[in-house]
Order: structure tokens, then C-alpha cells, then sequence
């Protein structure tokens, strides 16, 4: 069975409702690794999720799958890094300096284009792109202030972001997976490993991002030096307010160079023992953190973020594979997703 993003509510429905469950493990299947995340299922805006492994202890544990398993299975896998990205991606943390991100939105966004300002475009660098970068930086289009203004008007995308983000690559060596993992990791061989999942996460933001909101590709090449040259011969050409994130000191500290503004966005490099979140926070945590770790264990179900026959529209539109361990629960599930899908169809 496959289940979309935003269909994880069906999954989190059916142990909330059918089986009365309300504490979910979120588990990677090796031994060395374990329980990630404990969710205490509760209202849809008030779930308490508890970092069992944050990405500092994540990063002792990683080193524990190298000296076992060798430094091929551990590359399969997230770093620290990425792992607490993907936690802030969701929105289950905020960056580190989000307070800093918000005052640079608030000083230049929220353009009054009634009274004859340029409207404000965003670029984005490759680091961020992966993880939900508008949820991440708030500027949500519905964050709109008192007079209804969005906090930007549109993207500037770089064509070299693009081509930085649009690879694919199957590691030959992920055959020696389910040996390391377990036999679940026989449905990821010879698929795109970790940091090429990222890349294709990245790469259908960036897609979804162009078929939804008001962008102007910038033509570059690869490289922070050609994607920042781009973004400067880009606001002269069009004298359009311009503002730039990024992950990287140097890419910032480029453009800062040239006159552009922009930000750099801190990641947080440890969580704390717990947080509330909304279950579409919860649903995002869920498909980013199965896709960079390509397997993930809950009660009664193991997720799949990649899977030999997935294809452009599973990526597309945020599809999981769910294999259920117990035949009841697959046609309690497949019962409640035809319900949802049969709605969704009549609205």
C-alpha cells in the first residue's frame, strides 16, 4: 500500500480511533540505532513528540553502525546534521537563530505593492531545499500581516541550485544492507542512497515550488561564487528587492560582498527531551525521516521512503510504500484510505 504525505493522517487515525494507541515508536530497524522519536498521540494540534535519540546521541550511535557494520553502511545513512534538519524541516524544532530569520523577513518583507514597492523575491541555496524551505523560514503565503500582505512575493531560483540538487545515483553497495539493517533493507537495494534522497527531496521542492508560486529562474552555473554573480546580475537586471537564505557562512558571506541581502539559517544541533506538535507536523516528520532513512519501523507497520518500482509521481506527489505486519490492520488501513480518497474525490 501507498500512502501520501498528507494520508498519514489515516495511519495516525487508525491507532488513535481503531486500536486505542497512543504512544508510537518511530524506530530504525538496526540494533545500533533503534527507537528515534516517541510519539504520545493526542489532539491534532497538541501531540507530544519525545526525542528519544537526538542527533548528538543519533551521532555516537552512528559511529557504533560504522564500527560494526563498516563505514559503507553507515554513508547510508543520515549524518547527525541531516537528521536534525529534517526535525526542523518538519517543524517539530525551529532554527537556531529563527528569531534573526523572522526580523529580516519582517524588515524587508510584507510589500505594500499598492504604494509603488518592488516586490521582494527569495533565493534559496542547495542546503536548504530539502526541508520544506518556506515552512522553515516562515513565510508561508498565508502568514499574511494586517493589511493582508504576503511576507514574499515570489522565488528567485538558480538553475545551478537545480543542477546541484538533480542527481541520481544508486549505490552499488547497498546490497550489504540488509545484512547490517536487517531484511527489510532488501527492498532498498540498489536504490538512491541517503545523500541522494536528499538530493531528490530538494529537487521536488524546487519543481513544486515553480508550479506554485510566483518564480524567476535564474540561469547559473554550479557553485556559490556563479549561483551569488547570478543573483547580483539578476537584481540590476530587474531592480528587484532581493533576499537570500542559506546553511553556508560562505555563500552568505558572497553575496553579502556584492551588496545582496541575506541570511544565514543556523540548524539546531540537538533537540530537547520533548516538543508538541500539530499531526501535519508529525505527518512531515514522518515522510522526511523515512526518506532519509530509507526504512522506519512503527507499531504493526514498517515505512518505506524508497522502494524499486517508485517512480517521478510517488516523489511527486510524497508517497510512502507501507507494508502492514499483521493482515487485519492492512485492511483496517486500506478500509479508512478508500474512505478518505472516495471524500476527497466527491469534494
Amino acid at each position: 500500500m501507498k500512502l501520501t504525505r498528507d494520508h498519514l493522517t489515516v495511519l495516525l487515525n487508525t491507532y488513535y480511533e481503531d486500536d486505542g494507541v497512543r504512544s508510537i515508536t518511530v524506530r530504525h530497524p538496526s540494533d545500533e540505532l533503534g527507537e528515534l522519536l516517541r510519539i504520545d498521540l493526542g489532539g491534532h494540534d497538541d501531540t507530544a513528540v519525545r526525542f528519544t535519540t537526538g542527533p548528538l546521541s543519533y551521532e555516537g550511535a552512528l559511529e557504533d553502525v560504522a564500527r560494526v557494520h563498516g563505514e559503507d553502511a553507515a554513508a547510508d545513512l543520515p549524518d547527525e546534521g541531516h537528521y536534525a534538519r529534517a526535525l526542523a524541516g518538519a517543524g517539530l524544532l525551529d532554527v537556531e537563530n529563527a528569531s534573526d530569520v523572522a526580523e529580516i523577513v519582517d524588515r524587508h518583507g510584507y510589500r505594500d505593492l499598492a504604494a509603488g514597492h518592488h516586490p521582494l523575491f527569495v533565493g534559496l541555496d542547495t542546503n536548504l531545499l530539502p526541508w520544506y524551505p518556506e515552512s522553515l523560514l516562515a513565510i508561508e503565503p498565508w502568514r499574511t500581516d494586517d493589511a493582508e500582505r504576503p511576507p514574499v512575493n515570489g522565488f528567485a531560483l538558480a538553475s545551478g541550485v537545480k543542477s546541484e540538487l538533480d542527481f541520481y545515483y544508486r549505490n552499488p553497495e547497498t546490497s550489504r544492507l540488509p545484512q547490517a539493517f536487517g531484511p527489510e533493507y532488501e527492498r532498498v537495494e540498489g536504490q538512491p542512497v541517503s545523500d541522494n534522497r536528499q538530493g531528490i527531496l530538494g529537487l521536488y521542492e524546487y519543481r513544486q515550488l515553480m508550479a506554485e508560486r510566483r518564480v524567476e529562474e535564474v540561469q547559473s552555473e554550479t557553485g556559490d561564487e556563479a549561483i551569488v554573480a547570478a543573483y547580483d546580475e539578476f537584481r540590476d537586471r530587474n531592480r528587484q528587492e532581493l533576499l537570500l537564505f542559506s546553511n553556508d557562512h560562505g555563500f552568505v558571506d558572497r553575496a553579502r560582498d556584492r551588496g545582496l541581502q541575506s541570511s544565514h539559517v543556523r540548524f539546531p544541533i540537538d533537540t530537547p527531551r520533548k516538543t508538541v506538535a500539530s499531526w501535519n507536523e508529525i505527518e512531515r516528520a514522518l515522510y522526511l525521516l523515512t526518506v532519509i532513512f530509507g526504512v522506519l519501523e512503527l507499531p504493526k507497520v514498517t515505512l518505506y521512503g524508497v522502494w524499486p518500482e517508485k517512480d517521478g509521481q510517488d516523489w511527486q506527489r510524497e508517497r510512502l510504500s507501507v507494508d502492514c505486519r499483521s493482515p487485519n490492520y492492512s485492511e483496517t488501513l486500506s478500509r479508512r484510505k478508500a474512505i478518505v480518497t472516495a471524500y476527497e474525490q466527491s469534494a
